[in-house]
């Protein structure tokens, strides 16, 4: 007998599969997350069939652009995915885009590739490329090789080998997983900040295991406003067919999260590292890549490379560079479909959920006054969350932080 599950989930799919029928090529968006809400919103308003699959209920699933359908998580049950996409693709009428908005999908189409290839359009790096973009210590070995600037980071394997390296090492630095897409679930943060050798070991032992290695890094100096980023879509002939630089301002959480106030910006020396370093891994696909300014030596040192849009793909499309929609336009009529474009600098995102988050961490430490904090949002143009023909998102935001604040008075 089919679970409650099972049969919510059929019916999603038959009734999107029936409204497909007829119109142009659709889209299958593999993540519900903010980035995931941003590919859905762009294109669904141009009349694209849209479907967002995930494993859980994220911010993006809310959205009304997209029809959406909860299946196991990808990473334990990848069979699921394939199978179900399997199943749709051969009922659909053409060939549908797909994009991967996360590094566990990500890894997901590069590993069964071969067996989706007949039913669906996508563009992601090489397997080869994506094994060493998700592996930080295989990014970084390829970024040193060509000359790319890195922090100080060492992949310790053993608590003796932490040891050994907590005597050299500058304090105070970070652990951290470098196979992040292995570790988001198995962790309860992503980065550690240890300010001593006793301490570093400790939390060496106590967090790092087989299955979620952790590396020691330092920090490089320097406020948020100190990350700049390179977005960009790479074409299969590996040629770069769209690109911005942008600027964080502030994150979620502070020092360590994600953008939740940025600004596209003119970084020419971002731009020329990122291309550098991505023919070095023969990129294809969308991609994100992040640098901090090193005041110490004037050099901007490479912090990771996103082998896919960010979670600020808004900023992009509210600059100008629509990356959901050039892709589609890439994936279902070719390179000839795309029209030129450059991004617009000076226009400011903010992720309106993370950005009071910030604002409340760091008010908190007397670091950010709510004065400065409305003055910093003046001409946030962008908005990752809210959007007039498709408000729930924010209201189901709104609604969880009612909730979570309420158990925290409790």
């Amino acid at each position: 007998m089919k679970s409650l599950t099972s049969v919510v989930r059929e019916r999603g799919l038959e009734g999107w599969l029936r409204r497909t029928r007829g119109r142009r090529p659709p889209a299958i968006v593999l993540g519900g997350s903010v980035n995931g809400l941003s590919f859905a919103r762009s294109l669904s308003r141009r009349g694209v069939p849209t479907l967002m699959l995930d494993s859980e209920p994220l911010i993006g699933t809310y959205t009304q652009h997209a029809e959406t359908v909860l299946l196991p998580a990808a990473d334990e049950q990848p069979e699921v995915w394939v199978e179900t996409l399997e199943r749709v693709g051969s009922r659909l009428d053409c060939s549908a885009a797909v994009f991967a908005t996360s590094d566990v999908h990500g890894v997901l189409l590069a590993e069964n590739e071969d067996a989706l290839r007949s039913y669906y359009r996508f563009l992601i790096p090489g397997s080869l490329a994506m094994e060493r973009i998700v592996n930080k210590r295989a990014q970084y070995g390829v970024a040193e090789s060509v000359g790319i600037p890195i922090p100080r980071s060492e992949f310790p394997e053993s608590v003796e080998e932490a040891a050994r390296i907590s005597k050299r090492f500058p304090y105070p630095c970070i652990l951290k997983p470098y196979k992040a897409h292995v570790a988001r679930k198995k962790v309860p943060k992503k980065v550690a900040v240890v300010d001593s050798p006793g301490q570093l070991v400790a939390e060496f032992g106590r967090l790092a295991s087989p299955d979620v290695p952790y590396m020691v890094q330092e920090i490089i100096p320097g406020a948020d406003s100190a990350l700049f980023g390179y977005l960009a879509f790479w074409d299969a002939e590996g040629c770069e067919r769209a690109w911005l630089t942008k600027r964080k301002l502030r994150q979620n959480p502070p020092h360590y999260g994600d953008g939740s106030l940025q600004v596209s910006a003119e970084a020419p020396e971002v731009a020329e590292l990122s291309r550098r370093l991505l023919e070095a891994f023969d990129y294809r696909g969308f991609v994100g890549v992040e640098f901090k300014y090193d005041a110490r030596d004037g050099s901007y040192k490479l912090m990771e490379i996103n082998p896919r849009t960010v979670s600020g793909n808004q900023l992009a499309i509210s600059s100008g560079v629509d990356f959901p929609w050039l892709g589609y336009l890439y994936l279902t009529g070719g390179a000839a479909e795309m029209p030129a474009v450059s991004f617009q600098p000076g226009v400011k995102y903010v992720n309106e959920e993370w950005d009071l988050k910030a604002f409340l961490a760091l008010h908190k430490t007397g670091d950010l006054t709510l004065r400065d904090w409305v003055r910093s949002l003046a001409g946030a143009r962008a908005r990752a969350i809210w959007a007039l023909d498709d408000p729930l998102p924010l209201l189901v935001v709104g609604w969880r932080m009612l909730k979570a604040a309420a158990r925290a008075r409790r």
